[in-house]
């Protein structure tokens, strides 16, 4: 790849501040599910046969759990990408600096592989 001209510390200052924002997403997912499962439980009950209450559960609360359930994977997927795509753009710059261009070109395909998220519990996992 001819061409390339890499300022290493633009790209270490880039680097730091992309890791900083991705370090909260760890923070942010978990206040996520606090505030599903603040929602679900605050929902009360409506159920198919009517009436309303106080109890946990009802459809509003499995409405909100089969979401969490589908949005757990996505967040986990962005994390993981973020990590991915972080550690490619570092193992990239190194091997540049290094003069391996090829190397550099081989870990930038590596960074933009498809994560694989293993949820406990989903899908048979």
């Amino acid at each position: 790849m001819t061409g390339w001209d890499l300022k290493p510390q633009g790209i270490q200052g880039v680097l730091k501040s992309t890791g900083e924002t991705a370090s909260h997403l760890e923070g942010q997912a978990k206040a996520y599910g606090e505030h599903l499962t603040s929602a679900a439980s605050s929902a009360g009950t409506v159920s198919a046969e009517g009436g309303g209450g106080k109890a946990q559960g009802g459809l509003v609360a499995l409405a909100l759990s089969q979401y969490a359930e589908h949005a757990t994977k996505d967040l986990q997927y962005i994390a993981l990408r973020a990590g991915k795509s972080l550690q490619g753009a570092v193992d990239a710059t190194t091997a540049y600096l290094r003069g391996d261009e090829e190397m550099a070109a081989r870990a930038q395909r590596g960074a933009l592989a498809e994560p694989r998220v293993d949820v406990p519990g989903v899908g048979g996992a």
